[in-house]
C-alpha cells in the first residue's frame, strides 16, 4: 500500500473539521460556584463539606437540603434536586423582599429577554393565604428562574437553575 500524501491545505482542512466537531459537542450547562449540573449526589455532598452548613439533610428521595440554623448570621439555604443520581436543579434562597424579586427579575429580563414562563399561584394553607410568583428564562439548555412566596407571617425568595431531565418537567 502506498502512503497517502497530504498537502498543507488538506491538513488544515482536516484540523478545521476536527476543531469544528469539538466545538459542536454539547457544552456543560449551568454551574453555580462549584456546583454544576450532572454532579452525583456524593460529589455534591463532598463539595458541601467545605461550606460548613449547620445542617445537610435528605429532602425526599431526590433532594438534598443544606441550611444554616436561625442563630447563624450567614442564613444560607441551598436545595439540590437529583434525577437518577445526577444534579439537575439547584435553588438558593436569598434575603426575601418583593423589591429584591423585582431587581433579580429585571436583571434576568435584561440578560435573557422576556420570561419563558410566568407562574402566579395562590392557595389557602393552615395559617392563611400563600401567594407565589415565579418567572423562568431559557439560557441555552438551562432554565434560570426566580421565585417569590408570600405567606401570612413570612416571605421567601429564591433563585433557581435547572436543566431538562427524565424525572420531572423543567422548569418547575
Amino acid at each position: 500500500m502506498s502512503a497517502i500524501r497530504r498537502g498543507p491545505r488538506a491538513t488544515w482542512r482536516m484540523l478545521s473539521l476536527l476543531g469544528g466537531l469539538l466545538l459542536a459537542l454539547p457544552a456543560p450547562a449551568w454551574q453555580v460556584g462549584e456546583f454544576r449540573n450532572g454532579m452525583s449526589r456524593a460529589e455534591v455532598e463532598r463539595s458541601l463539606g467545605t461550606w460548613n452548613f449547620d445542617k445537610v439533610v435528605a429532602a425526599g428521595n431526590d433532594g438534598l437540603f443544606a441550611y444554616d440554623l436561625p442563630t447563624n448570621p450567614a442564613g444560607r439555604r441551598f436545595l439540590f434536586s437529583f434525577c437518577n443520581d445526577k444534579l439537575v436543579a439547584f435553588e438558593q434562597e436569598v434575603e426575601p423582599s418583593f423589591r429584591h424579586f423585582v431587581v433579580i427579575a429585571s436583571n434576568y429580563a435584561n440578560l435573557y429577554g422576556n420570561p419563558l414562563q410566568v407562574i402566579p399561584y395562590s392557595s389557602v394553607i393552615a395559617s392563611g393565604e400563600k401567594n407565589l410568583l415565579a418567572m423562568f428564562w431559557r439560557k441555552g439548555s438551562d432554565y434560570v428562574g426566580v421565585k417569590y412566596v408570600l405567606y401570612p407571617a413570612s416571605e421567601e425568595l429564591s433563585m433557581t437553575w435547572q436543566i431538562s431531565n427524565n424525572c420531572w418537567q423543567a422548569p418547575r
